[in-house]
């Protein structure tokens, strides 16, 4: 074979495996795949954010009313550390550190220095008085009702990956609505739900 002919064939080939080694970019909407993006939306960021809320809320719930609210600042500032770097995530990291910012205030506010800490795994819980909780429940409520505000005020190339976080932050905030009823009142709505799932 001529060496004018051995070049024609190979050039498409050394083509092709420069174009396989090229590094991908990932567009809006996107997916980098299991290790998730480093850069630019996409669906495993967003997902990797919202399991943070969603299932550190859960765990949340579950430990006793004093150190409640200083778990859900720890959430927060986990779900705001996911998207450091970040930049497509700039208004959603906010968000989330507004909500960490204002749950370390309120918890600081009325720390009960007569209690112990809590540890759970590696995280530390600091427990505010039990007079103040109502009023804590308050401010972790508005402090999400604002998040949600600037994620869902975010600009349109972003609103599906911001709504999904929001929606998140807004299963939160119905739980702690919740928490601020009696538990009465909280069984006998769950036992109409329940009655009306049954029914459908």
């Amino acid at each position: 074979m001529s060496f004018v002919k051995q070049v024609a064939i190979s050039a498409p080939l050394v083509a092709l495996f420069a174009l396989a080694q090229s590094p991908t970019s990932v567009s809006a909407g996107g997916d980098a795949g299991g290790s998730g993006a480093s850069y630019g939306l996409s669906n495993t960021a967003t997902r990797s954010v919202t399991k943070t809320l969603s299932r550190g809320g859960a765990q949340c719930r579950k430990q006793p009313p004093v150190y409640r609210y200083d778990c859900y600042r720890l959430v927060y500032r986990r779900a705001a550390n996911q998207l450091q770097g970040n930049s497509a995530y700039s208004e959603a990291q906010q968000a989330l550190e507004l909500v960490e910012r204002s749950l370390e205030a309120a918890v600081a506010q009325n720390r009960d220095s007569t209690q112990p800490k809590r540890r759970r795994a590696f995280e530390t819980y600091t427990p505010v008085k039990p007079a103040a909780i109502p009023r804590v429940k308050r401010a972790a409520i508005e402090a999400l009702e604002q998040a949600e505000t600037i994620l869902l005020r975010s600009p349109a190339n972003k609103q599906e990956h911001y709504t999904r976080i929001a929606e998140a932050i807004n299963s939160n905030k119905v739980l702690l609505r919740s928490a601020l009823l009696p538990g009465g009142m909280i069984r006998f709505a769950q036992t109409l739900i329940t009655g009306f799932l049954r029914q459908g």
